[in-house]
């Protein structure tokens, strides 16, 4: 198993009913390349899923997946489309070109809207090597030299020192991932997979006020 994989599963257990049994040639025959060997084992362990209500694990497929979440093929930027460019203002080459972009990871907001992505940069034949590029809606474009799961596990661990409305995720311990299957039987049972959440926003709002809100001293 990637390392990366193992430093994600000890901050961010998958929980019940996760992972995916996938034919890995059959998919990357059907993407029209390999992808790294983190994300593979990312699938493997948690499968196809959101953590904390705002990040997915895509369906690593073309087309529509049976979960209703966005498919790599579907968020991965191509010349059909334009609203995504003029959205971004990107200037990567669109794929399949050398040095596109193919995204694994979606980012929603409160309302499930599109936040952003995190998409591997295609450049040279080896999907290990490929940087991780990180766009935020009406932020540019950032580059890591991390795996994409080495990002998860960055924004994991450093969660608690970024100011809460810049969290992509709560961070250990708090986080969770919850697979989509779960989260649909939760939901037909008629209960909120993310009640977790709600305290946790009560908590860091209270903090926030407490830090820049509070009266300063006088001089």
């Amino acid at each position: 198993m990637h390392p990366d994989v193992e430093r994600l599963i000890a901050l961010l257990p998958p929980g019940p009913g996760s992972g995916e049994r996938l034919d890995w040639v059959e998919v990357e025959r059907d993407l029209g390349c390999r992808l790294p060997a983190d994300f593979r084992d990312l699938v493997a362990v948690y499968g196809v899923g959101t953590v904390d209500e705002c990040l997915m694990v895509l369906p690593p497929v073309s087309g529509e997946h049976e979960s209703g979440i966005a498919s790599v093929g579907q968020m991965t930027p191509t010349p059909e489309k334009t609203a995504w460019l003029l959205h971004t203002k990107s200037d990567y080459p669109l794929w399949p070109e050398p040095g596109a972009l193919v995204c694994g990871l979606r980012l929603v907001d409160g309302n499930g809207d599109l936040w952003g992505g995190v998409y591997w940069r295609t450049t040279g034949a080896v999907p290990e090597q490929w940087p991780v590029v990180l766009w935020e809606r009406h932020r540019p474009f950032v580059e890591f030299d991390l795996s994409m799961t080495g990002l998860l596990v960055k924004w994991l661990t450093e969660a608690s020192d970024i100011d809460f409305d810049r969290r992509l995720v709560f961070g250990a311990p708090h986080s969770r991932f919850i697979h989509w299957r779960v989260e649909r039987e939760m939901r037909r049972q008629g209960l909120d997979p993310w009640d977790y959440l709600e305290p946790l926003h009560i908590e860091a709002n209270e903090a926030w006020e407490e830090q820049n809100l509070r009266p300063r001293p006088g001089p």
